[in-house]
């Protein structure tokens, strides 16, 4: 079987081919294209990149291979070659042809100057890309074209061109930009502000920012503040902070393996253990960055390396070698342009000759040193005149620059005077030096003793805090799960008892309708209290979705009036309805919600009324329609009003004991009330009644001629046609197979994806029933492999999975439909007649599946040492598929406990992978399922 399940792969991998061409050419190239887009190996992407290239190829062909190329270089940091294919993909592309194509094609050749170090190169691609942002009418592009130019001129020391750009990205993020982007500037505008020395402003907008990329769940935005806060410690001389900040961005970017941030956070991390003197550590810190700039072949990072390399080395003796590097740092500041390191490297040389005995050399160097800061002062003096110019008339501007020429006379005389006196100041600052590391580490050690006795008073404070949380959500989980356990175990104990009276035939046979129906009504109301648990779970996890329509609203009340009517009338109260709305009155909401809500309120107000009677108002409002609920029952007081909208909540326990109920409906309701624009006020007075108000906005509209009748047929066609059934489970695959038979259809089932491939392919059967979790082959994949083998009959898939993100997976992959376990027979065959030809009528089916039932209780034994075995085996593989084989069958078949025993355990095992289960947990809970089997068997 597995070799003919083989070869039909082959044919069917044959067949795909040939859809693309008639020819041998065609066929190969097809073949090393799709290779190409798959593989990841560089060299080997590169080699089927050459294959290509060398045929004849469209534009739009060449232009997908050098993407395909300069993104793959990109992702490992091939620089140099990633700017290669850029430039190609730029040369081959055009903005009216691809313009999205274009345009990164430009963009990313100035993210890669700026990675490699080349910062002037890196602001013209940006500004070359910043021009077709703006014919691409995108703001996003251009906030964030302009942040990077910024950040270019930043680490180009040009704070002024910096921060203009910085403030131009910051005003289109106001308006187009996420929270995301908006903390992005903002964490960047924070770097001007230590450059500028304002620490504290700094550290304030970093803090800010920080919170904003927790709360997104951004880790490398977290690790960024993390390594900018180090600077502004650093600067503000708080250097263990700077330290322990440096340490945490240093872990994160280990953890990625970020060439660049590696080498900026080492970098920083030797200059902070320089100044605290430990020199081992800033030695190995100062290496490992120029390891890394020199592996990413970063120009920019290879300069900062290298000046803290030689600061280091100088500090431990070793001169000949920290000149070298010294001399390496000067040439590439003086090649780039960075005119801090220059002026400071000078001044770190001329302490080298110092050290060395070249007293000569060591004051020419000094003088240099004094001459860069002078025409730094002179450019600083020409800017502050180029802004006084433009502010005040010329006369007075002559009066400044007069005045500012005397202050620069006056600097470069104090400069002068201070190099005359910096050498000897040297000698003497190195012993001092000496004296203030000793002093400042015990300060140093005297302030973390106490940060830390802070930080533990704190972290007390707090841990005593969520003890008190802990405590409140314990009181409120125990008295849900009394509540709950109470209302489960009213409905269970009914059907329980009445099943067993069944198969024990204690009944009159006249009497058996009598019993279903006692089973049905529990069964409903148990079925209605798990609907309310989930649709919380759902609201709660964002994953409930309202269904709009068009319907009668006053035909809706009068139905939901007529389902409370026998509930007033059993307890002798008078149920009275007040419709101020008219005959009719159509609108679009969701009805199955609204209808949900007015039953909620109704039941309450019949539940809590002993006496009297209980009123639904409806009226007209500006906003839409207003409900109102009316009851002279118990009432409530003031503290009571406070918690009946809150989960698991009732006015008191008192309540619960009195009435009953889970506390959930209120709670749904208000919920539901507020996803549709509306919302529940209430009113109460205790021991006269209470009047609940629910507005909802709407309008009302002209009714479209639409099939209104919603009531299920007595009766259906037959249906003619081949059904394929894969499930894994043997009693679910019987209890299904008869249900099809019983409307007409023949049926081949399957226990598994792979056998269920083959028949596909060899019998063409009409509709498809895939299970999702089945043995050898599972539903999913069973799909996939059907579909490129060109199977086009409509496929369903079939599973116990309900939740509405894992449908619309179901969907989005191409599965016709969906079909949910336990199996509803109305939704069941009006999705297979959509795809299938009926024949005469006849009743729909309600097949007997009483030996089905004893069937799957008989095969417990064999569960039972299944999971024994698997359990000791450690094999959670296994385990959780035989815990979702019984769990889609005791859905079916309605063993409620094996059912929730199988489904706990199943979560568990299928969440291994994010949040693994302790082995006790695991026991714990096939424990419990074999538990429960165990009692069916008796």
């Amino acid at each position: 079987m597995l070799g003919q399940f083989k070869r039909l792969l082959f044919i069917c991998s044959i067949s795909m081919l040939g859809v693309f061409s008639q020819s041998g050419n065609a066929q190969q190239q097809v073949a090393l294209f799709e290779q190409f887009k798959v593989t990841d190996e560089w060299s080997e992407k590169q080699l089927l990149a050459t294959q290509l290239l060398s045929t004849q190829l469209s534009n739009q062909q060449q232009v997908a291979i050098y993407s395909g190329l300069a993104e793959r270089a990109f992702e490992l940091s091939n620089y140099p070659q990633a700017l290669h294919y850029y430039q190609l993909l730029e040369q081959h592309s055009t903005f009216e042809n691809l313009p999205e194509l274009h345009f990164r094609a430009i963009k990313m050749q100035g993210v890669v100057q700026y990675f490699q170090g080349l910062l002037q190169q890196a602001i013209i691609d940006y500004s070359r890309a910043l021009n077709l942002a703006v014919r691409l009418k995108s703001p996003l592009k251009q906030a964030n074209l302009l942040s990077n130019i910024g950040l270019a001129y930043f680490n180009m020391h040009n704070m002024e061109l910096a921060l203009d750009h910085y403030q131009q990205a910051k005003a289109l993020y106001e308006i187009d930009g996420s929270a995301q982007d908006k903390a992005d500037i903002l964490h960047n505008i924070a770097g001007i502000y230590i450059r500028l020395s304002s620490y504290d402003s700094a550290l304030e907008i970093y803090r800010e920012v920080l919170d904003v990329f927790q709360q997104l769940g951004d880790e490398e935005g977290i690790a960024r503040s993390y390594g900018n806060m180090g600077v502004a410690y650093t600067e503000s001389g708080q250097n263990q902070l700077a330290l322990h900040y440096y340490q945490l961005a240093l872990r994160y970017y280990q953890s990625v393996n970020d060439a660049y941030q590696l080498s900026v956070q080492h970098t920083n991390l030797a200059n902070i253990n320089l100044k605290i003197d430990e020199l081992d550590a800033a030695l190995y810190h100062a290496q490992a960055a120029q390891k890394y700039a020199q592996q990413i072949d970063n120009q920019s990072l290879r300069l900062a390396s290298l000046h803290v390399l030689a600061k280091v080395q100088l500090v431990m003796g070793d001169i000949d070698i920290a000149e070298q590097n010294l001399q390496q740092s000067i040439s590439l500041a003086k090649e780039y342009k960075d005119e801090l390191r220059i002026k400071d490297g000078l001044g770190i040389e001329a302490l080298l000759s110092a050290g060395a005995g070249d007293y000569k050399r060591a004051i020419h160097l000094h003088q240099q040193f004094v001459d860069y800061q002078r025409s730094i002062t002179s450019e600083e003096v020409m800017k502050a005149l180029n802004v006084f110019q433009s502010q005040f008339q010329s006369n007075q501007l002559n009066q400044e620059i007069k005045q500012l020429k005397q202050e620069r006379s006056l600097q470069e005389l104090k400069i002068e005077k201070r190099s005359q006196l910096t050498i000897l100041l040297s000698i003497v600052l190195m012993l001092v030096l000496i004296c203030a590391v000793v002093l400042y580490r015990r300060a140093i050690e005297k302030k973390a003793k106490a940060q830390l006795e802070q930080k533990v008073e704190q972290r007390t404070q707090e841990l005593q805090y969520v003890a008190q949380e802990l405590r409140a959500a314990n009181q409120v989980k125990s008295q849900f799960l009394a509540n709950i356990s109470h209302e489960i175990r009213t409905p269970l104990t009914a059907i329980l008892g009445q099943t067993d009276d069944l198969l024990h035939g204690l009944y009159q046979p006249q009497q058996l309708q009598t019993e279903l129906l006692v089973i049905k009504k529990h069964s409903d109301h148990l079925k209605d209290l798990i609907n309310d648990v989930l649709d919380i779970s759902k609201i709660e996890a964002n994953r409930l979705d309202l269904h709009v329509s068009e319907f009668d609203l006053v035909e809706l009340v009068n139905d939901v009036y007529a389902m409370s009517s026998m509930q007033a009338k059993s307890k002798g109260l008078t149920l009275l309805l007040e419709n101020h709305l008219g005959s009719s009155y159509w609108t679009k909401l969701d009805m199955i919600r609204v209808k949900q809500i007015l039953i909620n309120l109704l039941t309450n107000a019949i539940k809590f009324t002993e006496h009297g009677s209980v009123t639904l108002d409806i009226n007209h409002t500006e906003q839409g329609v207003c409900f109102k609920v009316i009851d002279t029952g118990i009432g409530m007081n003031t503290e009571q009003i406070k918690n009946i909208f809150e989960c698991f909540q009732q006015g008191d326990n008192t309540i619960t004991r009195r009435f009953g109920g889970s506390g959930l409906g209120l709670s749904l309701s208000q919920q539901l009330a507020i996803m549709m624009g509306g919302y529940i006020s209430v009113e109460s007075e205790h021991g006269k009644g209470s009047e609940f108000i629910f507005n909802v906005p709407c309008k009302e509209y002209a009714p479209t001629l639409i099939a209104t009748d919603n009531s299920k047929p007595a009766a259906t066609k037959g249906l003619v046609g081949r059904v394929l059934l894969a499930e894994d489970h043997p009693d679910n695959r019987r209890l299904i197979t008869r249900f099809l038979k019983s409307i007409g259809l023949e049926v081949i089932s399957v226990s598994n994806g792979e056998q269920a491939v083959e028949q596909c392919l060899s019998e063409f059967p009409d509709v498809v029933l895939l299970d999702i979790q089945m043995p050898v082959m599972d539903g999913l994949s069973a799909f996939e492999l059907l579909h490129k083998c060109g199977f086009n009959k409509p496929i369903f898939a079939l599973t116990a999975n309900a939740m509405s993100h894992e449908i619309d997976n179901y969907l989005a992959m191409g599965f016709t439909g969906y079909l949910s376990k336990p199996i509803e027979k109305e939704a069941f065959y009006q999705a297979l007649a959509t795809h299938l030809n009926s024949t005469s009528t006849l009743p729909l089916a309600n097949p007997d599946i009483s030996d089905l039932v004893t069937s799957f209780i008989a095969s417990f034994d064999d569960e039972v040492a299944s999971l024994t075995q698997h359990l000791a085996a450690k094999d959670y593989i296994a385990l959780q598929q035989d815990s979702h084989r019984i769990l889609g069958a005791a859905q079916i078949f309605s063993l409620t406990d094996v059912a929730n025993a199988a489904m706990c355990l199943d979560k568990s095992l299928l969440s291994q992978k994010h949040n693994p289960s302790s082995d006790a947990d695991v026991k714990e809970l096939v424990d419990d399922l074999i538990k429960q089997l165990s009692q069916q068997l008796t």
